[in-house]
């Protein structure tokens, strides 16, 4: 796990009348506003009942739970924590008036800051920033200009709540609730996701100078006085000699390398040996062999025999991320367009033209790196060689000189025409969903992220669910949303057709009535009450009937409680005793499986990808291995926020949803690996459970650009007289824009018959998320001795390395490669991830 870049955090008021939030008061009194004496926060001494009344007053942050009052008498609920700091007691408090840039955030705090931190506009949007909206007035306070979370005084009277995603103007309408405006500029929403997986940070990044550098001395024992440099050595000394110096154990570094120039180190992918770090900051060059962004190795010399491999004891495999997100210091991956006749292709092994194919007899033929084939050349892509045996015009053919690209794929790929993915929000309207803050925290993260959505992928649709299913209809030339309300949960559908219920939030003619939809949902839900079933199961069921019908889409689900009425209703199963057993206890298992595989199934036909976000309060049971199951399976995201709460855990899922939904997805994807003559892929890891066709072919709904998968490779014979090993990655997919492309990344890896050469070579990152893949499935599958798999994966690899290529130091020496010395490390805090760990210290849905 690495630490989470720094936030700048700011606080925002929507005012709202104090009757509608009595149920929710209620159920979220806080000890403060009880007077229990445990409410007390991080206090020393326990305070006069004049500094409980003045706690109400000022909202003290102190407390996780929600403050009740305010100096008017009315009821105030806080959604997150605004700007706060660290004292000298290693306590958080809120700090004074000050600017908002200013204001180091809580995790800021972290002991390994010294990795790259955000920064506020660092990342523009990539579309022309729409103007304000006429009749706001520009934000006088709070936030500077250039971000889209501007200041804003509230208007007096009536009661407040406050959650993350900033201050905007607004005014008073029918419903008790105060509409939000939105000027969006200058700040493009999930840039960064926190939690999410760690991209390479690169210019967009600084890195924080004053962060010590983690210490290593010996640690001081209670009530001893700190030990000098001398002392300590002085003190070590009189210990007993040991074989082992301990200054030599390996220890993970504490600051990263200094960066000289914007965008770090330059790498060209045909001079290094071993790639950067992935969490290096550097810009990487395509000469031919794909960047390391996209596929790694984790072993960068290729063993030639099979014995040799089996000797080493490290994996064979490569890690692709075939869609990871560039810098802007890097080149854009150019797009190809041959026509119906597409991309020259060996038609044997069916690889795709690459760099690294070689020509014949005067560029009428050409032989396939892969299978070694000689091919034909099609008369339409002939062209005369150079006195060096090259294609006079490989220089402008990016398919000959660099190592990724895409192709415009003919229409004989696809079954059916592609179409613009469209997006559908389904949330929760539970009393369970308001109580916690999900619901207007959600409707403020949606109301945020419609100035960013790029047309044509801006189509979006909204759907709540409690103990029915109530849809909204855009019309062009209404004020307002049509709610359509289906409470037949057994057998759900779509009212009306996709064209009314998933509308373009950039068109003119329907943006005011999602503005006005966003900005009163929460209001009326109060005023209204709300039910405590959740329907939940036959909302996505009508969700994904609905996306599918269009061509294909993601829908996005939202959850406070278990889905416990309709269609797949889930029951509640939480055993303690069943959930401290290593294997789960059976908990893991899908409950309504028919109905889950059918919904799966059906998905994967239609395109249509799943993501959830589960974010039930502390102690509730949700069931997170049934709710995962279709993420899994269509390649969606899967977020969870146990016990959540809107000021600690508003940020998190502010980011996690505007990275899910800004990013450039893709859809319908068809996935192959090719290797070449020597090599063949033995099976296949990655953090979706895709529809496998062959240990190196799957389909998934969707792919992210933070989507990795992992093929674990072995020997088919001896690649004995070969200097180079290829693997080939092609990936046919729809992009956002509903173009059908092909995205082909083609790696070269040189071979070697020494042992010590693939001890050498090896990458420690690809090996540990290989490994750590591996375990995540074993666990899943109910196999509990994956902990056991571990260790001897990593002494296998050790011990083989001690035996072989230091067999001529003392026996007691400890000698580890250098490639592997964290090794050890990073397998000891594998096997105390929460995820592994058994016992009744966690939950099932936290595993």
């Amino acid at each position: 796990f690495l630490p989470r870049d720094s936030f700048s955090l700011w606080q925002c008021t929507l005012q709202m009348q104090p009757a509608c939030f009595d149920p929710v008061l209620v159920a979220n009194a806080s000890p403060i506003a009880s007077g229990s004496p445990s409410s007390q926060g991080h206090s020393k001494t326990e305070p006069s009942p004049k500094a409980i009344d003045a706690s109400r007053t000022t909202s003290s942050l102190r407390n996780s739970r929600p403050d009740i009052a305010n100096e008017n008498g009315t009821s105030k609920i806080k959604f997150f924590k605004g700007p706060y700091e660290e004292d000298d007691d290693g306590l958080i408090r809120k700090k004074g008036a000050s600017s908002p840039d200013a204001s180091p955030s809580r995790l800021s705090g972290s002991p390994v800051s010294a990795y790259p931190t955000y920064k506020p506009g660092a990342v523009q949007a990539s579309t022309p920033v729409p103007p304000p909206r006429m009749g706001f007035s520009p934000p006088s306070s709070g936030m500077p200009t250039g971000s889209p979370f501007g200041g804003m005084s509230p208007p007096p009277g009536g009661a407040s709540f406050s959650m993350y995603g900033g201050d905007t103007p607004g005014a008073t309408t029918p419903g008790a609730y105060t509409p939000i405006g939105f000027t969006p500029t200058g700040y493009t929403p999930g840039s960064y996701t926190p939690g999410g997986p760690i991209r390479r940070a690169n210019s967009g990044y600084a890195l924080d100078a004053s962060t010590p550098k983690l210490s290593s001395g010996t640690p001081r024992k209670f009530g001893a006085p700190a030990a000098s440099p001398t002392s300590r050595r002085r003190t070590e000394s009189k210990k007993p000699s040991t074989r082992i110096d301990p200054e030599q154990v390996p220890r993970p570094v504490g600051q990263p390398e200094a960066i000289k120039e914007e965008g770090g180190k330059v790498y060209e992918t045909n001079k290094y040996h071993v790639p950067p770090a992935a969490t290096a900051v550097c810009t990487i060059i395509d000469r031919g062999s794909a960047s390391c962004e996209f596929i790694r190795s984790t072993v960068n010399q290729v063993p030639a025999f099979p014995s040799t491999a089996n000797t080493a004891h490290v994996p064979m495999a490569v890690i692709c991320q075939p869609f990871a997100e560039l810098t802007s210091y890097e080149a854009d991956i150019p797009c190809v367009d041959l026509g119906e006749p597409g991309p020259f292709r060996c038609n044997r092994c069916k690889a795709y033209v690459n760099p690294f194919f070689t020509w014949h007899n005067h560029g009428k033929e050409a032989t396939c790196n892969f299978c070694n084939q000689r091919l034909e050349v099609p008369q339409e892509y002939m062209v005369g060689l150079d006195d060096k045996g090259q294609r006079r015009d490989k220089d402008e053919r990016p398919e000959l000189n660099r190592g990724t690209v895409d192709y415009i794929a003919p229409t004989d790929y696809s079954d059916a025409l592609p179409v613009v993915p469209a997006t559908i929000f389904v949330i929760e309207a539970t009393q369970r969903s308001l109580q916690c803050g999900l619901l207007p925290q959600v409707m403020w993260t949606l109301r945020s992220l419609l100035g960013f959505m790029e047309q044509p992928s801006s189509k979006i649709g909204i759907l709540l669910f409690d103990h029915a299913l109530h849809f909204f209809a855009f019309y062009p030339g209404l004020d307002c949303a049509r709610q359509i309300t289906v409470s037949d949960t057994e057998d759900p559908f779509a009212p009306c057709g996709a064209d009314a219920l998933l509308v373009d939030a950039e068109d003119p003619a329907y943006r005011n009535q999602i503005d006005t939809l966003l900005d009163e949902l929460p209001g009326l839900l109060c005023a209204e009450g709300l039910a405590e079933q959740a329907a939940g199961c036959a909302a996505l069921k009508a969700a994904t009937e609905l996306v599918g019908s269009r061509g294909g889409g993601h829908v996005v689900m939202f959850h406070a409680s278990l889905p416990n009425s309709g269609i797949g209703a889930l029951r509640h199963r939480d055993d303690i005793k069943l959930a401290a057993e290593p294997e789960g206890g059976g908990l893991f298992n899908v409950q309504q499986p028919t109905f889950i595989e059918e919904i799966g199934n059906d998905c994967l036909a239609r395109g249509v990808a799943v993501s959830v976000f589960c974010a039930p309060a502390t102690g509730i049971y949700i069931d997170m291995a049934t709710l995962s199951r279709i993420p899994r399976r269509t390649g969606g995201e899967i977020c969870f926020y146990p016990g959540f709460d809107p000021s600690r855990d508003g940020e998190r899922l502010h980011y996690d949803l505007s990275r899910t939904v800004v990013q450039s997805s893709v859809y319908s994807v068809m996935f192959k690996l090719r290797v070449s003559k020597g090599l063949a892929v033995d099976s296949m890891h990655a953090t979706w459970d895709p529809e496998v066709i062959d240990p190196s072919t799957f389909a998934v709904s969707r792919m992210s650009v933070d989507a990795t998968v992992d093929f674990s490779l072995v020997h088919g014979e001896r690649i004995e007289g070969q200097k180079n090993a290829f693997m080939q990655v092609a990936c046919l997919y729809t992009s956002k824009k509903g173009k059908r492309l092909i995205r082909v990344h083609t790696l070269q890896l040189p071979v070697t018959s020494s042992l010590s050469n693939v001890f050498r070579y090896t990458e420690i990152d690809s090996v540990t998320n290989l490994l750590l893949k591996q375990a995540a499935d074993s666990a899943l599958s109910g196999n509990g001795s994956f902990k056991d798999k571990l260790t001897k994966a990593c002494v296998d690899m050790l011990h083989a390395y001690r035996s072989n290529c230091a067999s001529m130091t003392s026996a007691g020496q400890l000698i580890l490669p250098e490639s592997l010395k964290l090794l050890p490390l990073y397998i000891g805090s594998i096997r105390k991830f929460p995820a592994f760990r058994a016992g009744l210290d966690i939950k099932v849905d936290d595993r």
